[in-house]
């Protein structure tokens, strides 16, 4: 019996994978021992990964191949609708970098059923539970919730790596948005899933390593800064990345902005210090703000899916 079995509930683990490394299969093993099944979905990998995927079948995951490469909001997609399928009382996603301490999965089940417990008195409805660290620092994305539950902490949102999300909140809720590809793709999950009556809780205690973005040396104007008497650096995301983290973030901002405004605030706030630092610190610095730029644009005329061909060519170059 898996530690689904307790408290209670089957869960499927979808984890979507692109060009997976050669550990994979030992995070997906440690996976493997707390859910019911764990069906991987492969976001068009080229040939000449790390880790061929036909280990993955030989090992006894089930695998899904995507033909082309469609962002981590369609491979999540594929995964929860077989899940639903197949039975699932919860869906936990996972990224491929992902490692879960032993009972996490446990640990997400008892918060669910502690906030059974009090939703007549409370009418707060749980329908996501998540970590309560990352790396051992809190994965407080979007602040603590103001209102006092007895035994639950509720945050506005949180990263979709480790959540474990209840089918009925899927069935109300939807999906994952495939236009936003990806970045944001959780963030939008969570506000959309809150509007239609699911908050999200943290797991007391839970704690997941999860790699975050490339460190690279913090270097302003071509000046090597340091921290504590060592070279400092910082959280470091590609071009690509930049576009669609400009792009999807202003448009969940004009989709919230009179709704959620102070969500908004706060946001911006987060988003605009890390991209000042890329464009001053490099590297790429012209194609970060070349990537800025047109993602700002895309976002105002409402442009979403999939980055055009010509522009994710010289992004990349």
């Amino acid at each position: 019996m898996s530690e689904s079995g307790k408290p209670g509930g089957r869960v499927i683990a979808v984890v979507p994978t692109y060009r997976p490394d050669a550990m994979l299969l030992a995070r997906l093993d440690v996976l493997a021992a707390q859910v019911d099944a764990v069906i991987v979905v492969d976001d068009g990998s080229p040939a000449g990964s790390a880790l061929s995927l036909d280990s993955l079948q030989e090992a006894g995951f089930e695998l899904v191949q995507s033909a082309q490469n469609a962002g981590i909001a369609a491979a999540l997609n594929i995964g929860t609708a077989m899940a639903i399928e197949r039975g699932a009382d919860y869906v936990l996603t996972l990224d491929q970098d992902t490692v879960l301490p032993p009972g996490y999965v446990g640990a997400c089940l008892r918060t669910f059923a502690t906030a059974a417990g009090v939703a007549a008195t409370s009418g707060v409805v749980v329908g996501i539970v998540g970590t309560h660290s990352v790396n051992g620092i809190p994965a407080r994305v979007g602040g603590w919730h103001s209102e006092h539950v007895p035994g639950i902490e509720l945050v506005r949102e949180g990263i979709q790596s480790g959540m474990v999300i209840s089918v009925a909140c899927l069935r109300v809720a939807g999906l994952f948005d495939e236009r936003l590809v990806i970045d944001c793709v959780d963030g939008e999950f969570c506000l959309r899933s809150s509007d239609r009556g699911f908050a999200m809780a943290v797991a007391p205690g839970t704690d997941i390593e999860h790699s975050l973005g490339e460190q690279v040396p913090l270097r302003p104007f071509g000046i090597q800064r340091h921290a504590n008497g060592q070279p400092a650096t910082y959280e470091y995301h590609s071009p690509l990345r930049r576009y669609y983290i400009t792009r999807n973030t202003i448009d969940l901002a004009l989709r919230y902005a009179f709704t959620r405004p102070r969500w908004v605030a706060s946001t911006a706030r987060r988003e605009i210090f890390p991209a000042l630092v890329t464009f001053v610190s490099g590297p790429n610095r012209r194609r970060q703000v070349l990537a800025a730029v047109v993602g700002f644009a895309h976002a105002i005329v409402r442009r979403r899916g999939l980055i055009p061909g010509g522009l994710r060519r010289r992004l990349s170059s």
